[in-house]
C-alpha cells in the first residue's frame, strides 16, 4: 500500500498492511520532495527548522517511510479576518523586545482603538498572543458591527500541493471550529467565564462566525478541497475547562452544521481536541467524526485507549498516544515498548500512531533518537 492508500484504509475501518505512523512534524512539499518548515498557513518567524540537520533527517523519513498528513489551512481561515476587517488594520513597525520580535496591529472603530500585540521568538515556532483584540465584552459588540471583509475563499496552490505531496500521504484541510475563533478574540482565561457572564453575547457571535465560515468552507468545498476536513477548537470547552453541558451548547451546536456540510460533499472529518475527551469522544461519534486527534491517556488526558474504543464504538480512528513529554524523558527501547502497547491496545484498525504534539524548537539527539524509534517499533510491529 502507499501510504495515501493506507491512510484512507484506515479512517475506513478497512484492513491494512500495517498501522500508519505519522510524526506531526511540520513539513513544506514541493517539486523537489519534502523539507522542513512550518504548517501551511502558519508561518514561522524565519527558516529556523530549515537550518537543524535533525529536522531533515527525520522529514526525509517521513517521505521514504511514514504516512503524512499535509497541515493546509487557506487565508480565509484565519482566525481573525472572521470579525477584523482587513483593510482597516495597521501594523505598526516590528520592535525588539526581550529577545522576541513584537508585531502590533491595530484598528480603529470611532473614537476606540483596538489592537492585538503578538511576541515571535526566533529560531523557534513559538508565538504568544500578548494582548488580544478584545479587553472586555463592549469590545466584542463593536466588532458585531463592522462589516466582514474577509479573505476571499480561494483554494490558491491546492492542487499543486496535492500533486507535490502524491501517494506519500492526504492533506488535512484544516477549519476553525467557531468556538476557536470566538475564543481567540479575548484573552483565553478572560474568555472562560464569558459564556456564563455574557452567554447573549458569546452565541450571537458563535452564530455569526458559524455563517461566515460555512460560507467559505462551502466554497472551498465546490473548489473540491478534501480528502480530510480537519476542524480545530474543540479543546477549549473539554474538562476542566467547561463543563460537559457548555460543550454541548458551545461545540455540538455549532459545530454540527458545518460537520455535516462536509460529508455531504463526501469526505471525511477530523478533530483537533486535547485533554478530558470522555464527553467529547461520545459527541463526536453522534456528530459522525471519522478521526480525532491526539486521544491523551491518563495523566494528560482522562480515557485509556480501550475506553476511547468503547466509547467511539470502533466507529472513529483514534490518532495518537505517544505523548511529547515520553520522547523528552523515555529511552528508545522504552518508547518501542509504549509503540507496541499502544497497537496492541486500539489496533489494527481505526489507529494512526503519533504523538500528542509538534516539536516547537530544534530537536536534540535524545530526542531525534526517539523519533526514530517510534516509526522503527511501528513499521516493525
Amino acid at each position: 500500500m502507499t501510504a495515501k492508500e493506507r491512510i484512507l484504509h484506515t479512517l475506513r475501518g478497512e484492513k491494512v498492511d500495517r498501522v500508519a505512523i505519522y510524526t506531526q512534524i511540520p513539513f513544506a512539499v514541493g517539486p523537489q520532495g519534502f523539507r522542513p518548515g512550518a504548517f501551511h498557513g502558519y508561518m514561522d518567524h524565519d527558516n529556523w527548522r530549515e537550518q537543524d540537520p535533525a529536522y531533515w533527517r527525520l522529514v526525509r523519513r517521513m517521505e521514504k517511510e511514514c504516512d503524512n498528513f499535509f497541515v493546509w489551512r487557506p487565508p480565509c481561515m484565519e482566525s481573525d479576518q472572521f470579525f477584523i476587517p482587513v483593510s482597516c488594520v495597521q501594523r505598526e513597525p516590528d520592535k525588539e523586545q526581550g529577545g522576541m520580535t513584537i508585531k502590533t496591529q491595530t484598528l480603529q472603530i470611532g473614537a476606540r482603538k483596538l489592537q492585538t500585540v503578538r511576541g515571535c521568538q526566533p529560531g523557534t515556532g513559538h508565538t504568544w498572543v500578548l494582548e488580544h483584540f478584545c479587553k472586555n465584552p463592549d469590545d466584542a459588540r463593536l466588532l458585531l458591527d463592522l462589516p466582514w471583509e474577509g479573505y476571499p475563499a480561494e483554494i490558491g496552490d491546492f492542487f499543486k500541493l496535492e500533486t507535490y505531496l502524491g501517494e506519500r500521504g492526504v492533506i488535512w484541510v484544516t477549519i476553525p471550529s467557531p468556538i476557536l475563533v470566538v475564543c481567540r478574540l479575548f484573552d483565553p482565561t478572560d474568555f472562560l467565564v464569558l459564556p456564563l457572564t455574557e452567554s447573549a453575547l458569546i452565541h450571537r457571535l458563535l452564530e455569526v462566525v458559524s455563517e461566515r465560515i460555512r460560507v467559505n468552507l462551502m466554497a472551498l468545498l465546490d473548489a473540491g478541497v478534501g480528502p480530510i476536513i480537519r476542524f480545530g477548537g474543540a479543546e477549549h470547552c473539554t474538562p476542566p475547562l467547561m463543563s460537559p453541558q457548555l460543550f454541548d451548547d458551545l461545540v455540538v451546536r455549532y459545530d454540527t452544521p458545518l460537520i455535516r456540510l462536509a460529508k455531504r460533499y463526501g469526505h471525511f472529518v477530523a478533530v483537533h481536541c486535547h485533554g478530558r475527551i470522555r464527553h467529547a469522544l461520545q459527541r463526536f461519534r453522534e456528530m459522525g467524526v471519522d478521526q480525532t486527534d491526539p486521544v491523551e491517556q491518563p495523566p494528560g488526558g482522562e480515557v485509556t485507549l480501550t475506553e476511547a474504543r468503547a466509547i467511539s464504538q470502533n466507529s472513529i480512528t483514534l490518532t495518537g498516544n505517544l505523548q511529547v513529554s515520553e520522547l523528552d524523558s523515555l529511552s528508545p527501547e522504552a518508547v518501542r515498548i509504549r509503540v507496541r502497547g499502544i497497537i496492541e491496545e486500539a489496533g489494527p484498525t481505526r489507529l494512526i500512531v503519533t504523538t500528542t504534539g509538534t516539536p516547537l524548537e530544534a530537536i536534540p539527539p535524545a530526542i531525534e533518537e526517539n523519533y526514530h524509534a517510534m516509526i522503527d517499533a511501528t513499521l516493525g510491529y
